[in-house]
């Protein structure tokens, strides 16, 4: 019975060793098709313009910086960079601050039409942002945030707010009113209890709200170009529009500007994904 058995497991062994190179073969080839445009444009950014319009592609070229000095030494693209810092991260701050507080109050508070305005919330996103652009320039123009950093935070904040409520709800959900109650018992206020015992263990949710922030606010063009198009105010998406002409596309520069805004994310993700194991870890030892 014994030899029987084993023939009968190494058709087994086999498949499940042929299924798994089938399962790595296809995520490799997808990893690398997801990846190769991100590494096209990185090496091409090193390129000279002739190298980089070559046909068929260059491979071996010798390495040159002049696009990166064109962009942020020649032109006035590291003060757009500079515009892009500042503006994503007070609007992730601003956003999470007000959103989390929000979150809360729509979560611990049992008061009436609490659903009606959550959805009222994200109904918000559900029109046109064009929509929101034109009384924002109109409203901007009156008090003179038009082409200002604090104009532009005052926008992104406006369709940053409710994913950061919904995200931060669900977590806050999550979490027990036992704590709440025992801070309570311990001497601390509503707000104490808030933020000294639910913020923290909530840091994971912080980190999703963060990123999907951060990426919404980094990325932006419509409200950028519309009320930061005069050039103070500009953004790197805005900026990088302008190395398209009509007659000609700086490539190699424009590859350069594209890692420079993909560069620092990689940098803010991996970071703050460090962070989001930490406080998924500590909640789960604590829970």
């Amino acid at each position: 019975m014994a030899p029987r058995t084993t023939a009968r497991a190494i058709p087994r062994l086999l498949r499940f060793r042929l299924r798994h190179v089938l399962d790595v073969a296809f995520l490799g080839s997808y990893l690398i098709a997801a990846l190769f445009p991100i590494y096209w444009i990185f090496v091409s950014s090193f390129k000279t313009p002739l190298d980089t319009l070559a046909i068929p592609p260059v491979w071996l070229f010798r390495p040159t910086l002049g696009a990166y000095q064109n962009i942020f030494v020649l032109d006035d693209y590291a003060w757009y960079f500079l515009n892009t810092v500042v503006i994503a991260i007070g609007t992730t701050v601003i956003a999470l601050a007000f959103g989390s507080l929000a979150a809360y109050a729509l979560d611990r508070y049992p008061f009436r039409f609490r659903n009606v305005i959550a959805y009222a919330l994200l109904g918000t996103r559900f029109l046109f942002p064009i929509i929101y652009a034109i009384p924002l320039f109109q409203l901007f123009n009156r008090v003179g945030l038009l082409d200002t950093r604090t104009g532009l935070i005052i926008a992104y904040t406006t369709f940053s707010l409710p994913y950061a409520v919904w995200i931060m709800q669900g977590f806050f959900a999550g979490i027990p009113t036992d704590l709440d109650d025992a801070a309570r018992i311990d001497g601390c206020s509503r707000l104490g209890a808030f933020w000294r015992v639910i913020l923290p263990i909530s840091a994971p949710g912080l980190g999703a709200a963060a990123i999907f922030i951060m990426l919404l606010a980094w990325n932006e063009f419509l409200f950028a170009l519309i009320l930061a198009g005069g050039g103070m105010a500009r953004t790197l998406p805005v900026a990088a529009s302008l190395l398209v002409g009509q007659r000609q596309i700086e490539w190699n520069e424009l590859c350069a500007l594209a890692t420079a805004t993909i560069v620092p994310l990689l940098v803010f993700f991996g970071f703050l994904q460090k962070h989001l194991i930490r406080g998924m870890v500590a909640g789960a030892v604590k829970g």
